[in-house]
């Protein structure tokens, strides 16, 4: 990976702080792509392992939970697996790592993720009441983008927005069926 390429994308991710962040989404400066891009291929190597070895380690989903992924629009819910589990993954990568902690993806305070259609959830937060169903519409967002394609927009927008705040990530709960709101 071009160590300069990324470190220029992640001092860019501190100038987007005064910035008006949805327009800098909307058209990134050349060197901010070209530094998502630079981190891709360690980005997906990360997202299909975390991805194959949740849906090797975690169960099917419950029938209600395959009614709430039917509800949100996930298209093969019968796929999705979940791993329960004492620590969630973190790149290995020393470049996207320091970005992921940089930008607030990686800490002991996160409870689950999503790769594709495996979730992986922190035991301690197992019994949090909308976790999963949030974890479900990244479920969604992958069959519609591609496992691919939505890391690629969750590093984009990690740069822009940082974690918490980006699009990808604040959707969900704004999208929640019914069902899951009661």
């Amino acid at each position: 990976m071009n160590k300069m390429v990324a470190a220029a994308a992640l001092s860019l991710l501190a100038l987007t702080a005064c910035k008006n962040k949805d327009e800098i989404y909307a058209n990134p400066p050349q060197q901010m792509v070209d530094g998502v891009e630079a981190l891709m291929p360690a980005a997906k190597e990360f997202v299909f392992t975390a991805q194959d070895e949740a849906l090797e380690q975690g169960p099917p989903l419950s029938e209600y939970y395959l009614d709430i992924a039917k509800e949100l629009g996930v298209q093969y819910p019968e796929k999705v697996r979940v791993y329960y589990v004492d620590k969630l993954p973190s790149p290995t990568d020393p470049t996207l790592s320091q970005i992921a902690h940089k930008a607030g993806y990686a800490g002991s305070n996160m409870a689950g993720y999503t790769y594709g259609y495996g979730i992986w959830i922190a035991n301690r937060y197992k019994n949090q009441r909308g976790l999963l169903e949030h974890e479900l519409y990244h479920v969604k967002q992958a069959e519609e983008l591609g496992l691919e394609e939505q890391t690629r927009q969750y590093l984009l927008q990690m740069y822009v927005y940082g974690y918490t705040n980006s699009p990808m990530k604040s959707t969900p709960g704004k999208q929640l069926p019914s069902i899951c709101k009661k």
